[in-house]
């Protein structure tokens, strides 16, 4: 071999590896190599689109509607949610109220595949120590927490009977939530709900289902209770209906 096709060879390698590191600098800069994992949480928001949808098509029960959307819940790679709802971003952004829980709109145009019609409302609630996801029920909604950064102390009710001022409610869950934990809710079953947040801050992806119910005449809406109320037979709890103003004066 030559001097001159030496320096050839080496010229070629040179010129090789330069280019190589410039594709790789390209796509680092253009954020390729995070493309690649972005079908897994996309697929993820489908599968949760289409739950929703079956729920809302009376194609399943809400208590199965539960069930699955949990186990979808446990299946998400958290990081990767966190990173689609820009969760940074709205921690460092976020205007905490002085009661109760901050509630932040979710883009997720970003998904592809996904309807621009969407079967299910999505938000972030966020919140400073101490501070709560207010106690309430539901009337014809299905909803679904899971719990993005912080920790929680969560309480779950039934809601054994509805009278005009008051549920009879039965307690469910009384635990703490993690990261990566979640709850739900549906007309049948832990329909009355309470988040405090124990750490400094807490945020939590709230999914809803509105007006699913075939069998209820009610308007989907959000029911504020008192779950601290008279204890009465069977291990129930009288909880008087309030508005959402005492509900934060004292729980908030």
């Amino acid at each position: 071999m030559t001097p001159t096709e030496t320096r050839r060879g080496f010229n070629r390698k040179l010129l090789t590896s330069l280019m190589t590191f410039g594709l790789l600098e390209t796509l680092y800069s253009r954020d390729l190599f995070a493309d690649s994992v972005k079908p897994v949480i996309h697929k993820w928001v489908i599968e949760l689109h289409d739950l929703c949808r079956d729920v809302k098509g009376h194609k399943i029960k809400d208590v199965d509607f539960q069930a699955k959307l949990e186990d979808l819940y446990k299946r998400v790679e958290l990081p990767e949610l966190v990173k689609l709802l820009d969760l940074d971003r709205v921690a460092a952004t976020v205007k905490y109220p002085a009661k109760g829980a901050a509630n932040l709109g979710v883009d997720l145009g970003v998904v592809e595949g996904l309807p621009k019609q969407l079967v299910f409302g999505k938000q972030i609630f966020a919140m400073q120590k101490g501070r709560s996801v207010v106690p309430h029920g539901h009337d014809n909604m299905a909803t679904g927490f899971i719990v993005l950064r912080g920790n929680f102390t969560g309480k779950h009710y039934d809601r054994v009977e509805d009278n005009k001022d008051h549920y009879l409610i039965k307690p469910t869950i009384d635990r703490t939530f993690t990261p990566g934990e979640c709850s739900t809710v549906s007309d049948h079953k832990d329909n009355v709900h309470w988040f405090r947040a124990d750490s400094e801050t807490g945020f939590i992806f709230n999914i809803h289902v509105m007006g699913y119910n075939p069998e209820s005449t009610k308007v989907a809406a959000r029911v504020y209770v008192d779950p601290e109320g008279e204890k009465v037979a069977g291990g129930l709890i009288k909880a008087m209906k309030i508005s959402s103003a005492e509900c934060h004066k004292k729980y908030g």
